[in-house]
């Protein structure tokens, strides 16, 4: 569709990596290229922990935090999360597969070519992040707050969602079109989206309550 720019994707490398030891991760930390599988992180505090050019596999997280962390140039696969804890954080080149996660916290962070693959979601809080280059390919998202955020090229490719508010967001080049979702708060921030013409027909009350339009038979 003409003015509409797809999400820039730069493809994740990682050569060989040195086995890491989770259970020695301590908050404020700097990993460079090491793989974590397996771990159960439970109850700890791994706030400003920066992952670099690291694979984190099959992990188990229950009431941990990660807030103000980084993960850059990074994979993260078969992540199971009660929550995931990581407001303030940086997302940069990372490929999230196959995860389940019952809680994401997001506020304030920013994403930069991130991209999640059958991931199923809970609710999202992305309040007040920053979204570019972002792909969601077959999830299944419970809710997205995506209230005062910024998305910028932006797109959902088979995906489902139960509601997303958009109130206050700044949207360009925002990819509706491969997203079902049942409900939109803040139509007003809705503005930037693409959407197909059976998504708009299918919300048609609900943009017309918005600007205050009656239909009837």
């Amino acid at each position: 569709m003409a003015g509409l720019v797809a999400p820039k994707i730069s493809p994740l490398r990682l050569g060989d990596l040195e086995d890491g030891n989770s259970d020695e991760l301590m908050p404020g930390d700097t990993e460079d290229r090491r793989r974590f599988a397996g771990p159960t992180v439970k109850g700890r505090d791994l706030s400003g922990i920066t992952f670099s050019e690291c694979e984190l596999a099959g992990w188990e997280v229950r009431d941990a935090v990660f807030t103000e962390s980084a993960f850059l140039e990074t994979r993260i696969t078969a992540l199971f999360a009660t929550g995931f804890r990581a407001s303030r954080s940086t997302f940069r080149q990372v490929e999230v597969d196959d995860a389940r996660i019952g809680a994401v916290e997001l506020m304030d962070s920013k994403l930069r070519s991130v991209v999640f693959t059958d991931v199923r979601l809970g609710f999202v809080n992305l309040r007040g992040a920053g979204l570019t280059d972002v792909i969601f390919r077959g999830c299944m998202l419970d809710g997205i707050d995506a209230g005062d955020a910024t998305l910028n090229r932006v797109s959902f490719e088979d995906c489902t969602a139960g509601e997303i508010d958009v109130t206050r967001a700044k949207l360009q080049h925002v990819d509706l079109r491969g997203l079902q979702v049942e409900r939109i708060r803040g139509l007003e921030g809705i503005a930037g989206a693409t959407m197909s013409h059976l998504q708009a027909v299918g919300l048609a009350e609900v943009f017309a309550a918005h600007l205050g339009i009656t239909i009837t038979d």
